[in-house]
C-alpha cells in the first residue's frame, strides 16, 4: 500500500483587507501539488499585537511605512524613527548611503519624494527572527518614477525594524532602509 503523506505549505500573506491568508498545497493526482487557498484570519489586533515585544507591534508599523511612503509622507514615517540615527541607502536620493539623524533623514526623503515619484510601495515578505523577538524586517516592492526626466524603475527596499525602550515605555523604531537588487 502507498502511503502519499499530505504537504501542507503555510504561506502567511498580509492581504489588501489586512487580513492573513493561509495557503495550503495537498498531493494530487499524478503526484503534482494542488494549491489550495485557506481561510483568511483577521489581522492581529492592538491587544495581540503586544506580544510582539512593543505596543503597536512590528506589523502595524510596517502597515503605516507603507502608507506614508505611497503618500510621499515624510511626517508619517518620521513619527517611526526613534532617538538613534538611522541607516539610509535608497537609490534615487542624493547620498549614496551612511547613518542619518532624525532631520538629516527628514531632508533625505523630502528630496527623494521630490526627485521621484512613487508609483508603487507594498511589502511583499516579512520576517521576525525566532532568536530575537526585539527585530523584524520586511521587503517592499517599489515602482518609482523620475521627475527629472520620466523614466520609470523597479526595486525593492528593506526595512528593518528594532524595538527601543524609552521613557514611555516600548516601542517599534526604524533601524534601517536600503534599496535592493
Amino acid at each position: 500500500m502507498r502511503r502519499i503523506a499530505a504537504i501542507i505549505i503555510a504561506t502567511l500573506a498580509l492581504a489588501p483587507s489586512g487580513a492573513v491568508g493561509l495557503l495550503a498545497a495537498t498531493p494530487g493526482q499524478g503526484g503534482r501539488v494542488v494549491a489550495q487557498q485557506g481561510r483568511e484570519t483577521p489581522a492581529p489586533k492592538e491587544k495581540d499585537a503586544e506580544k510582539d515585544g512593543a505596543v503597536g507591534g512590528a506589523m502595524d508599523v510596517f502597515a503605516d511605512i507603507e502608507k506614508a511612503w505611497s503618500a510621499e509622507d515624510v511626517d508619517r514615517m518620521l513619527k517611526h524613527f526613534g532617538s538613534a540615527r538611522v541607516a539610509i541607502s535608497i537609490e534615487g536620493t542624493g547620498p549614496s548611503g551612511g547613518k542619518f539623524s532624525r532631520s538629516q533623514s527628514y531632508y533625505l526623503l523630502k528630496d527623494l519624494f521630490a526627485y521621484t515619484i512613487t508609483r508603487k510601495f507594498e511589502f511583499v515578505q516579512y520576517r521576525k527572527p525566532e532568536d530575537d523577538a526585539r527585530v523584524s524586517f520586511a521587503i517592499a516592492e517599489r515602482h518609482y518614477q523620475k521627475t527629472d526626466d520620466g523614466r520609470l524603475f523597479k526595486d525593492k527596499i528593506y526595512v528593518a525594524l528594532h524595538v527601543e525602550t524609552g521613557s514611555n515605555g516600548e516601542r517599534w523604531v526604524i533601524d534601517e532602509i536600503k534599496s535592493i537588487r
